[in-house]
């Protein structure tokens, strides 16, 4: 039964001229430096995670890259239907998983969508979750843990915005 969900918008990633098309833009020097900072935040706050569900596009498989090292013992299953997806099939994937701690490594404005229904019916108006409301920056983090009293049946527990590197 999923316990806690992780949504995770990829790093920063080069302009689309960079690239040759816009599923093989990688991160940037900054993209990465933010990924690995905040996956480090999750673990030093308590996140034992056991999957991570990723989309292909190369900056989500390189914001993945950042990541494990805090998450050297978690899962990882690689995805295209995540690519640019809807946050039905989000949220449906990290529901048939077989893992309670899933995060999930992916792309606006799907996971944006799926934070705030997430937030729906929820009247809390912590920092978090107003700035959450508004946008899910690139490198942003929103954890959820399940609340069967929730309409959504999940409840914000943390939400963290990218601290600003120099790369």
């Amino acid at each position: 039964m999923l316990t806690d969900l992780i949504l995770f918008r990829h790093g920063k990633a080069v302009r689309p001229h960079e690239a040759g098309d816009d599923f093989s833009r990688g991160l940037t020097p900054r993209g990465r430096l933010q990924a690995a900072a905040q996956a480090s935040r999750l673990k030093e706050a308590g996140c034992d995670l056991q999957l991570a569900l990723v989309s292909t596009a190369l900056r989500a498989a390189e914001t993945w890259d950042a990541c494990r090292p805090a998450f050297p013992d978690a899962q990882v299953h690689l995805s295209r239907p995540l690519y640019l997806a809807a946050p039905s099939i989000y949220l449906n994937a990290a529901k048939t998983a077989k893992a309670s701690r899933v995060m999930i490594i992916a792309h606006d404005p799907g996971l944006h969508e799926l934070a705030r229904s997430l937030m729906k019916g929820d009247t809390g108006q912590d920092r978090g979750q107003t700035s959450l409301r508004e946008h899910l920056p690139t490198s942003g983090v929103a954890w959820f843990y399940a609340d069967p009293e929730a309409s959504s049946g999940f409840k914000l527990k943390q939400f963290w915005p990218p601290e600003p590197v120099s790369a």
